[in-house]
């Protein structure tokens, strides 16, 4: 396709999700994590000396548990993100599902000694999303 000066750079029509909810041959979920409180100051590395890697600790965990195939920005004054996986990674059968694990894991960040965290985000709650508006939420 040849360059068309008419269009943005990255506009629309570089990206799509196809409708049927599937990526690649997966099906996908998307997880929306809550942290409660403004975390948009906690965008340094956690491997620096900083105290203030919330973003990046919280992105390993989710993939600790489950492939991430895309990643929102922080939305709902900076307090909420979206991330999208694969639907096969979610368990959502047994006793204690990936989300609740999840929302236990994102929660402990808070506790971490040293301390990579300034936000306070042990309340943090965590939900499954589908393209079929359904929901699942843990409390």
């Amino acid at each position: 396709m040849a360059y068309d000066s008419s269009l943005p750079a990255g506009g629309p029509g570089n990206f799509s999700v196809p409708k049927t909810g599937e990526v690649e041959g997966v099906e996908i979920a998307f997880i929306n994590v809550d942290y409660i409180n403004d975390v948009s100051g906690e965008n340094t590395d956690p491997r620096a000396s900083a105290n203030t890697g919330a973003l990046e600790l919280a992105r390993q965990a989710i993939q600790q548990r489950c492939n991430i195939l895309g990643e929102g920005p922080l939305k709902n004054s900076d307090t909420t993100q979206v991330f999208m996986v694969r639907a096969d990674a979610l368990d959502t059968i047994s006793g204690t599902t990936t989300l609740a694990s999840l929302q236990t894991d994102l929660r402990a960040l808070d506790a971490l000694t040293p301390d990579k965290v300034t936000a306070d985000i042990s309340g943090t709650n965590v939900a499954e999303k589908t393209l079929s508006d359904t929901s699942e939420s843990v409390s």
